[in-house]
């Protein structure tokens, strides 16, 4: 991946649209000072997220906008662009570019784009994560942030080796579970702080429920008492009522006694008389009926007043019913309702179910695919270090026959040379024409040590660079030996020519013929030459290889997490479905028990349509009973009158003999006195017994009558149970004010404590996972960390030595105990000086060792591109060539933007991008791609 371009509109000096384009390798940025170089990477820092105006070097982040100049106006947003390229899937996007935007308003309106969809910035730093490209990563070098590196706190030193650890986004997740880990403890303490409030309600409503319930037990105990009382007085009642009608009975069988006394006196008298009796007899038997028929219409009456009463209870009950049957029918429509939307939420959570796990095939599918590629490569790279070998085992042959050939040249020139023996001018033309074949053979091999110097001199690259490898140091070593030991002895043959000057011309022959030494040499390096550049080719593939199987991890693990975040995810959705479903089921039965209420009550609305209706036919029947009675009354009573008058004119005749039974009649009229007595007795009795009934409806609502088969059942006297129903009422009394909702209030509040606890326990259970997930995120870091770390300090060290020269350094951690919060010192020691802290170094030394740092980073973790603004200001000429060329050597696999002032540095890039300011206050760019070497450029 590599910076592609970065486009400018609006921001700071850029003013008009422009865009700075930018290959692989080095580019170089150049430009007076305030020309806008520096700006290039205040843009870069903003785009990827920055939000300290101090960092972009603007007192506000409005500042960035361009302000306007003398011939321009200030312009209302600053918009930045960088487009990177993601062929080879460095980033989490299949994409082939990447575009990050920032646009940012006067009005203080900030946005973000990936790819022109907007984002927010949350989500571009997440997609940056330990790549090494960020607002504080190591992708972005100036002068002062060197400064601030080797300066800084050891505790604020571990920015670059946390993002070389690649443990910033393990960071941030360990920070986010810390956070969730917090808000549950709040959660809990505020669910344990109202479980204790609504246990309190609890304990209350508890005591309450409790006395309420006895409360009703002993109400109903009451009711019974007062039942009992009141049967066994209805008991009373009825047996004296059956007492008196007996003595009426028998008071009027003596009456009649008396009469029938009377008539035996007088059987002597005549016919008349005995009319009379008869008259009399009938007069009584009309007055028995027509007491009959009083007693008949009284007892009519109160049937018909008891149905009256009756029916108005009925239809009370009747309106209530109705009332409750429309009340319960809301009810099951609005629990119908509710199903209908709980039912919709279950599709849905179905519908998620689904989709979840869709997402897990596709990523299982993945992984295996992932895996399965892995192993293949791993099986193509031991094929190709197999061949390697082989390689390896021909390289090392063609050199030993190398060296043998170059051995035989040497020895072959000395002994021609002493059997030589030509004339003196002879000598001379040999001379010459040897000169030049061994002058040829000089520079030949001393062009040879030449480029194996050169090699040498890049081993410590050789695991960074494609070209190079590191399994060729030791054959490139011996050849250069062998090869700088033969051209000195040729050099010295040289020497003696010009005191000798006898030669033939023969053997010189033979060494440059197409069969001589010389040619077999030449074929020789050509085998060699081969043999390297098919190594370099495995080589090129076991790292390509190795770089996919590193990709391939990266992705495994990704997957792998996505995997159980799904999971977790299923788990919770199908956890909220069966709450739903639960529900539903509740709702389902809490309806059908409302339908069954609601039938019970319409079966018992149409028993009470059916009982009045029935209590009204009895009221049309006790009518027409009545007017028939008082058909019959009227019939007596005129029948009675006409007795009376025959009676009253006979007894004009028998006045005489009225005197005679004058005793008798006495009797008679006491009996009759006696009669109304007792019949008087009778209906206060009849009337006791009805006000009794209708007490006890107006108390309880209910008809005495109900109760009366339980006369029989009651063996407690009454003063018994008067005792009882006293000790009750005082009990009902001790117990004074009661609150009658208790039990249902209590059961409702039950119900809340039972579903707090059951969520406090859950809480617990989601704290334990919390601090599960954070133990393993710093074991995870921990270890990611010290890997980086070790292999930072090691390679800082060879960077160190190699730079300056020799000397070492070191990095240390000021807590090894605590490795994620400990601080890291340096300590260098260059040439020449004792081991000391940075702060102690020159300006050079401590630019130099920060370029230590930065490369040693760079050969754990290389960032894809990197800005260096002049951080060779400090570095004298020599310590430049060395940055150069360490820097020529990492632009293999990373890309790096120069912004310089030294023409020495500026030799290694392959585009200049110059800033000027044509227009004061409007920076412009001017771009030029050098195809050359750098030492045409140099040139």
């Amino acid at each position: 991946m590599v910076l592609k371009s970065i486009e400018l509109f609006g921001f700071k000096s850029f003013a008009d649209r422009c865009k700075l384009e930018f290959t692989e390798g080095i580019s170089a940025l150049l430009g007076p000072n305030g020309c806008g170089k520096s700006n290039i990477v205040d843009a870069v820092k903003w785009v990827l997220g920055e939000q300290a105006s101090r960092s972009i070097r603007a007192d506000r982040m409005e500042d960035v906008i361009f302000n306007g100049s003398e011939n321009r106006k200030p312009l209302n947003v600053a918009e930045v662009t960088i487009t990177l390229s993601n062929d080879s899937g460095y980033l989490p996007l299949e994409v082939p570019e990447i575009a990050i935007k920032r646009r940012l308003y006067r009005s203080g309106e900030s946005e973000y784009f990936i790819n022109g969809t907007p984002v927010k910035l949350k989500e571009i730093r997440e997609l940056l994560y330990d790549t090494g490209i960020g607002k504080s990563a190591y992708s972005i070098m100036e002068q002062g942030k060197i400064d601030q590196v080797l300066s800084n706190k050891p505790e604020e030193r571990r920015t670059i080796f946390e993002e070389a650890a690649g443990i910033t986004k393990y960071k941030i997740k360990g920070q986010e579970a810390e956070r969730k880990l917090e808000r549950t403890e709040e959660n809990m303490r505020q669910v344990e702080g109202i479980i204790g409030e609504v246990k309190r309600t609890y304990d209350a409503l508890k005591l309450q429920s409790e006395k309420t319930l006895k409360y009703r037990q002993l109400r109903e105990e009451a009711f019974h008492l007062e039942l009992d009382i009141q049967l066994l007085r209805l008991k009373s009642l009825l047996e004296e009522k059956n007492q008196q009608e007996t003595k009426l009975s028998q008071t009027l069988e003596k009456r009649n006694t008396i009469k029938l006394s009377i008539d035996g006196i007088n059987q002597s008298l005549e016919q008349n008389m005995d009319l009379v009796n008869e008259m009399e007899s009938k007069l009584v038997e009309n007055q028995k009926k027509l007491y009959g028929i009083g007693l008949e219409k009284n007892g009519l009456e109160n049937q018909h007043r008891m149905l009256a009463e009756q029916i108005l209870e009925y239809e009370t009950k009747l309106a209530s019913d109705s009332t409750q049957a429309k009340r319960i029918e809301e009810k099951i429509q609005s629990l119908s309702a509710e199903m209908v939307e709980k039912s919709k939420s279950l599709a849905e959570f179905q519908r998620q179910i689904e989709e979840v796990e869709a997402h897990i095939k596709e990523f299982e599918q993945s992984v295996r695919y992932a895996e399965d590629r892995g192993k293949a490569n791993q099986q193509s790279i031991q094929l190709l270090e197999g061949e390697i070998r082989n390689l390896e085992a021909q390289d090392e042959t063609l050199r030993n026959e190398l060296r043998v050939i170059t051995d035989a040249i040497v020895s072959q020139l000395d002994e021609k040379l002493k059997e030589s023996g030509y004339s003196y001018h002879e000598h001379l033309r040999l001379e010459q024409e040897v000169r030049n074949q061994l002058e040829e053979v000089r520079i030949l091999l001393h062009g040879k040590a030449n480029l194996l110097k050169d090699s040498l001199q890049l081993k410590d690259t050789f695991t960074e660079e494609p070209r190079r490898q590191e399994e060729s140091k030791r054959l490139l070593t011996l050849a250069l030996g062998s090869l700088e030991e033969s051209s000195r002895k040729i050099e010295e043959l040289i020497g003696l020519f010009q005191s000798f000057i006898a030669a033939t011309p023969t053997f010189i022959d033979e060494f440059l013929s197409p069969e001589g030494i010389i040619t077999q040499k030449r074929e020789v390096d050509e085998r060699i030459a081969k043999v390297l550049a098919t190594i370099r080719s495995k080589r090129d593939q076991i790292l390509n290889l190795r770089t996919e199987n590193a990709t391939l991890a990266k992705k495994i693990e990704e997957y792998r997490k996505n995997l159980e975040e799904l999971r977790m995810n299923r788990v919770r959705i199908r956890t909220m479905a069966q709450g739903v479903q639960e529900a539903i089921s509740v709702l389902e039965r809490e309806r059908r028990v409302q339908e069954g209420q609601q039938k019970s009550l319409q079966e018992e609305m149409r028993r009470v349509q059916d009982r009045i209706k029935e209590m009204h036919a009895k009221q049309e029947a006790l009518d027409q009973k009545k007017r028939l009675l008082e058909r019959e009354e009227e019939g007596i009573r005129k029948a009675l009158s006409e007795l009376e008058a025959n009676i009253s004119a006979r007894n004009q005749d028998l006045v005489q003999k009225e005197k005679n039974l004058k005793t008798q009649m006495e009797q008679l009229a006491q009996l009759q006195s006696e009669v109304e007595k007792l019949q008087m007795e009778l209906t206060e009795s009849v009337t006791e017994i009805r006000s009794l009934y209708d007490n006890f409806r107006d108390r309880h609502s209910r008809d005495l009558s109900e109760f009366e088969p339980r006369i029989y059942e009651i063996k407690e006297s009454p003063k018994d149970l008067r005792e009882r129903l006293n000790e009750v009422r005082e009990e009902l009394k001790r117990l004074g004010g009661v609150n009658l909702m208790a039990p249902e209030e209590f059961a409702e509040v039950k119900e809340r404590y039972e579903f707090l606890t059951s969520q406090l326990d859950d809480l617990r259970k989601a704290k334990e996972d919390l601090q599960k997930v954070t133990k393993e995120i710093r074991e995870e870091s921990t270890a990611l960390f010290l890997d980086a770390y070790e292999k930072i300090r090691r390679n800082f060290h060879q960077m160190f030595r190699r730079l300056f020269g020799g000397g070492r350094a070191e990095l240390r951690l000021t807590d090894p105990d605590h490795v994620l919060e400990s601080g890291i010192e340096i300590l260098a020691q260059p040439p020449g000086k004792s081991l000391e802290s940075i702060s102690l170094l020159s300006g050079g030394e401590r630019s130099l060792t920060a370029v230590a740092l930065l490369f040693a980073t760079y050969m754990v973790k290389p960032s894809p591109f990197c800005i260096l603004d002049e951080i060779d200001a400090a570095l004298d000429e020599g310590n430049i060539g060395r940055f150069v060329s360490m820097l020529t050597e990492f632009s293999a696999n990373s890309q790096f933007i120069l912004i310089t002032h030294s023409k020495k540095t500026v030799v290694g890039a392959k585009t200049l991008i110059g800033i000027t300011m044509e227009e004061p206050g409007v920076s412009k760019v001017i771009s030029i791609r050098l195809e050359t070497q750098p030492e045409a450029v140099h040139a």
